[in-house]
């Protein structure tokens, strides 16, 4: 998120940072709904950090806070799966199963509307623009279960490609 989203008001973001705090998130987006209920908080996640802090949807919605969760849904942690094939194909024939503890499948919008909020899967950009905008328009908990390319962006804590290059 903090590559992608534009934030123009002073002390408009929380972020977890890197390396160690995963799955904060959820937290960060109670406590900035209840500073300040009127505006909605917009809190994006990983999968992966969603899975650390998910009974706080719960929370969210025992208290009809104005919190929509966009999880970016890439398979797990790292992106899931991304062994080749025949990699996969002789895991499984050695008998230990065909998905590494890394990968995760959740139907994150089913457990939002489990709980009483607004629920939705979306797999591309049209639909995050109008499940984002439905989710707004409600003004109550709402989480956008957002399928991505397993291998697509980069680990948040991998800045290099960031840096500077020296001219020496």
């Amino acid at each position: 998120g903090r590559q992608c989203l534009e934030i123009a008001d002073p002390r408009g973001r929380l972020d977890a940072g890197t390396m160690g705090t995963m799955g904060v998130g959820l937290g960060y987006a109670i406590a900035a709904a209840l500073s300040d209920p009127k505006s909605p908080v917009l809190a994006v996640l990983g999968d992966s950090a969603f899975g650390f802090s998910m009974a706080e949807i719960e929370t969210i919605t025992r208290y009809s806070l104005n919190v929509i969760v966009v999880v970016m849904d890439n398979g797990g942690v790292y992106g899931g799966d991304r062994r080749s094939d025949g990699m996969k194909a002789m895991v499984k024939a050695a008998g230990f199963g065909s998905e590494p503890p890394t990968a995760l499948s959740g139907s994150y919008d089913q457990l939002m509307r489990a709980f009483g909020g607004e629920g939705s899967l979306v797999k591309s950009r049209e639909g995050l623009g109008s499940s984002l905008r439905r989710a707004l328009m409600a003004g109550k908990p709402a989480l956008i279960n957002c399928k991505i390319d397993p291998l697509s962006g980069s680990e948040s804590a991998r800045m290099n490609h960031m840096n500077h290059r020296s001219k020496l």
